[in-house]
């Protein structure tokens, strides 16, 4: 009788699991994977499905009605967009982006080393689409390299495209977030970008009107916005 019960509950425990669908911007594949292993230890047979890319593009999805529980963006100007439009919760920052500079052919100390004729490409994530490009492009702007380098651009329709151009060295150089460099690999060179030169890339998230009636969105929303000490692990700034 007692298996008979067992088997009766284990059964229910997986027909009553929930499923929520995520985007999430690029930069955040590495520490969200371990979150969300983190948090599926104490939440077992629910299902977390999350799609990595520009969080211009996953704004564009959202609004044009993709089955999207929750929006972890690389900025707050996409999230509070979507909130001004009725179509989610109010965005809650939960990190705040590092820019860097960074090559696996080239030793890196200071910008003025992207005038390096070395240097022929340099990756930079879209500025319209991706919030990490947008910084970059401030930076160079600010500090008056823009014009001289603008031949030498290759535009990625997201940071993890940039990344790709740089890790392959069909870009000698690019614009990146700390949280995906790779700092135990010896060919890596990079530093980071002043903070005063870019505004503040604060990152947000939201919860979809799809998503609102969903509890395992509510709990794994929260349960980011918690996970302060793994962000710092994979080089973000407190909110």
């Amino acid at each position: 009788m007692k298996k008979i019960f067992l088997g009766i509950f284990l059964f229910s425990s997986v027909i009553f699991a929930d499923t929520i669908n995520i985007l999430a911007a690029a930069n955040l594949s590495k520490v969200l994977e371990e979150i969300k292993q983190d948090f599926l230890l104490t939440h077992k047979n629910h299902q977390i499905n999350i799609s990595y890319l520009s969080s211009g593009k996953a704004y564009a999805q959202i609004k044009n009605n993709a089955p999207i529980d929750l929006f972890v963006s690389a900025d707050l100007a996409y999230p509070q967009k979507l909130f001004e439009e009725k179509l989610s919760t109010q965005p809650q920052i939960y990190a705040q982006g590092i820019l860097v500079l960074w090559s696996k052919t080239n030793k890196i100390d200071s910008l003025q080393d992207l005038l390096d004729q070395n240097i022929k490409n340099i990756a930079l994530p879209n500025p319209e689409l991706a919030p990490y490009g947008r910084a970059a492009k401030e930076v160079l702007e600010k500090t008056h390299l823009y014009k001289s380098l603008e031949s030498k651009i290759s535009q990625a329709t997201s940071i993890s495209q940039a990344h790709q151009w740089v890790e392959s060295k069909n870009a000698q150089a690019g614009f990146g977030a700390l949280s995906l460099i790779d700092k135990k690999d010896s060919e890596v060179s990079f530093i980071i970008i002043d903070a005063h030169l870019y505004t503040p890339i604060k990152q947000a998230l939201v919860i979809t009107n799809i998503g609102k009636e969903k509890s395992l969105a509510k709990e794994f929303a929260t349960f980011i916005l918690n996970s302060q000490e793994l962000f710092k692990k994979y080089g973000y700034l407190a909110p």
